[in-house]
């Protein structure tokens, strides 16, 4: 008997170093998973705002460039004008031109104020206006007003980004970017829509510099590559449901006063031995067919 109470308390420091690295185990895997999960939302916001900053510079898809100073500044002029009018609210705090040419007049300073939260400070953009030809776009400068006037009609986007990776060197952010195309989103099932595959994939470097971030290069990317990490993050995306009003089947239009399906032949009285009263009957019909009858109406689904 002493033995075995001996092998009990000795079982029983065991048992309690097992239980406590149970526990330890667990909450680590616990953390493990908070940890993963965290970063998971970190990555997706950060995705999310970069998206947002490279919106009015994708959709017009501009020229590759190594270098800031060899873009095309038209193009980089025209992304940064539309990044002010993305929305109804950047329409509205603008006036319209009186005179010979009609148009939204923009100012230059707000201009120069978008472009340099896109591209930084790299292109004097503010000794360029005159020089740079934005008859392309219908797009004047008028330098007595110090202002572009832009024309009353809506733009196309040509592209949506989708960043696919982010690789952070130093003050650098190499960006892999899919430009899905606008017309490219296509009817799953219910109202569920799944990201298409990106028409191309771009290489989009931006630089930190004082708490700000520009884009530095758009450059082409391995497709190959980069289609590959696509298939590791791809997911599906809700979009509102457009619903057609219709009208309910036949079989489903009930009578409003019984709730119950009418029938496709009229129920005709008969007499004690199961005679038909056909006086009664005619007489019921044309007493029926003078009063007012209940319109059945049906409902629309939206």
């Amino acid at each position: 008997m002493a033995k075995k109470r001996r092998k009990n308390r000795a079982a029983l420091p065991v048992g309690i170093i097992i239980i406590i690295l149970a526990v330890i185990g667990l909450v680590s895997c616990i953390s493990a998973v908070i940890g993963f999960v965290k970063n998971r939302a970190g990555d997706s916001a950060e995705k999310a705002r970069y998206e947002a900053m490279l919106k009015p510079v994708v959709m017009f898809d501009p020229d590759p460039f190594d270098d800031l100073t060899r873009a095309n500044k038209s193009q980089l002029l025209y992304s940064a004008i539309w990044s002010l009018l993305e929305d109804e609210a950047g329409m509205s705090k603008y006036s319209y031109s009186q005179g010979e040419t009609i148009g939204i007049v923009v100012p230059q300073a707000d201009i120069e104020k978008a472009f340099t939260g896109l591209y930084g400070n790299e292109i004097d953009i503010a000794s360029l206006h005159s020089e740079i030809d934005m008859s392309g776009y219908d797009i004047t400068y008028d330098a007595a007003q110090k202002s572009y006037i832009l024309p009353i009609t809506g733009v196309e986007a040509a592209y949506t980004p989708q960043v696919i990776s982010i690789d952070r060197q130093g003050t650098s952010v190499l960006l892999n970017v899919g430009y899905i195309s606008n017309r490219a989103w296509a009817d799953i099932n219910n109202g569920e829509y799944v990201s298409p595959e990106p028409d191309k994939y771009m290489k989009i470097t931006l630089r930190e510099r004082n708490g700000d971030t520009y884009i530095s290069s758009i450059q082409a990317a391995d497709n190959q590559e980069i289609a590959k990490q696509l298939k590791t993050t791809a997911g599906t995306v809700t979009q509102p449901v457009t619903q057609e009003n219709t009208l309910p089947e036949q079989d489903d239009i009930t009578d409003p006063i019984t709730q119950e399906e009418p029938t496709d032949e009229a129920e005709i009285p008969t007499d004690e031995n199961g005679e038909t009263q056909t006086g009664e009957a005619d007489e019921s019909e044309s007493v029926s067919g003078s009063e007012t009858q209940p319109e059945i109406t049906s409902s629309f689904y939206g």
